[in-house]
């Protein structure tokens, strides 16, 4: 059956142009949504928010998130930190905790 109006179906606003688009971004919204939280620690029965910060130690709850940046900046409640932890293990050039098995190619090479 062929239409005999011109106009778009009824509920639907704009040309045949930004109908398609929107139908596109429908169809791509679940596969390139927005980010989700991830639970680091599942076992862990505390709410997100009421977790502690590692770096000064208040409520998640309490921080902002700023997105207006490529680089998403947490900004604490306070100025106060909290004392870093001794680093008791080899740290490779990006200062990051080295694997095992490269320390252990390390050893051998050096040996």
């Amino acid at each position: 059956m062929a239409r005999t109006v011109a106009s778009p179906p009824e509920g639907k606003t704009g040309n045949a142009y930004t109908r398609f688009f929107e139908r596109v971004d429908r169809a791509l919204s679940p596969a390139f949504g927005g980010a989700t939280s991830v639970d680091d620690h599942p076992e862990d029965a505390t709410p997100i928010a009421d977790r502690l910060c590692p770096l000064c130690g208040h409520a998640m709850g309490e921080h902002v998130i700023d997105h207006s940046t490529p680089n998403s900046m947490l900004e604490c409640p306070t100025d106060e930190r909290l004392p870093e932890r001794p680093i008791d293990v080899p740290l490779n050039e990006f200062g990051m905790t080295a694997p095992e098995r490269a320390d252990q190619r390390g050893q051998t090479r050096g040996t």
